[in-house]
């Protein structure tokens, strides 16, 4: 093998393993509320962060045929605020 086709190999492996160990963003990211009003939000955001919170709530929405986040939340990323009545709301879709 000639020398120029080893530091290309070796180029590669290094450049993937950089990118293979750093952490995804938008996986990693905390969720920015630290009291929690519903287990499923608080469960979801000590398990993967601010994506996986994401996921469950989609996931509930879904699931109780909910059709927009902005019923319950006055607004979104990166502190979901929440109505006045927006934990009611969710209580009474069945969330705990």
């Amino acid at each position: 093998m000639t020398r120029l086709a080893v530091f290309g190999s070796i180029v590669t492996i290094v450049g993937a393993l950089t990118f293979a160990g750093m952490p995804s963003s938008e996986a990693g990211d905390p969720c920015a509320r630290k009291d929690f009003k519903t287990t499923l939000v608080k469960n979801a955001c000590q398990q993967g962060g601010q994506k996986a919170a994401k996921d469950a709530m989609k996931a509930f929405m879904k699931d109780k045929k909910i059709k927009d986040c902005k019923q319950c939340h006055t607004q979104l990323a990166p502190t979901y605020e929440l109505k006045a009545d927006g934990f009611e709301q969710f209580k009474k879709a069945g969330g705990s």
